[in-house]
């Protein structure tokens, strides 16, 4: 078991490095003056995410770190999808060309993510549990729609917490987003009584 644990680690590790050496070919390459754009990198967008998340669930696997934060790159992916729409109006769409742009963009980070899940359940621990059961994924935005701080979606995946999975709730009005944190940390067994503006655990998700 041991043995074959090794050679699924090794051989990620293997397929990540193959994909990170594309990058390595432009250091140290001059730029070329020109009135062209700058050369991107060998992996950017979609792909560039991929890539994250892949040695992000390299790192966990190996205890190499116990916290990751990842924040994508918007306009990287969004030109990867061919969008042209300037993220920021994207914020402000109504109908029409922004909308779709958004919707766009939603479905793609959304497959990643799922693919994030799906590799981190993938992962078998060597007590037979999956590394997605020993784990708290939490993914969402700073903003919602405009400028507004108010019900920001967020996803909350994973066992490490301890919380109730595959359901969606609608919390009342107000409720600081501060609650989940709290309940995510105290699900860890973190032993504290409050975070930020927090007013107590979300009971529905414990």
């Amino acid at each position: 078991d041991d043995t074959s644990k090794l050679e699924e680690y090794f051989q990620g590790v293997r397929e990540i490095e193959k994909r990170i050496s594309k990058d390595e070919q432009w250091i140290g390459v001059p730029r070329p003056k020109t009135s062209l754009a700058e050369p991107g990198s060998g992996v950017s967008g979609k792909d560039e995410i991929q890539l994250m998340y892949d040695i992000m669930c390299a790192a966990l696997q190996t205890d190499s770190t116990r916290v990751l934060t990842y924040r994508q790159s918007t306009a990287s992916i969004l030109k990867s999808l061919a969008i042209s729409i300037f993220p920021h109006d994207m914020s402000h769409y109504g109908t029409g060309p922004s909308m779709d742009a958004s919707q766009r963009r939603d479905v793609a980070q959304s497959e990643l993510l799922a693919g994030l899940l799906d590799r981190l359940k993938a992962v078998k621990e060597t007590d037979g549990s999956r590394l997605f059961d020993n784990t708290t994924v939490v993914y969402g935005s700073n903003l919602r729609q405009s400028h507004t701080l108010e019900n920001c979606p967020t996803l909350l995946a994973g066992g490490g917490s301890g919380i109730k999975l595959g359901q969606n709730r609608v919390l009342p009005k107000g409720t600081p987003l501060c609650n989940a944190w709290l309940t995510l940390l105290k699900g860890s067994g973190i032993k504290v009584e409050r975070h930020g503006d927090s007013t107590g655990v979300i009971k529905e998700l414990t």
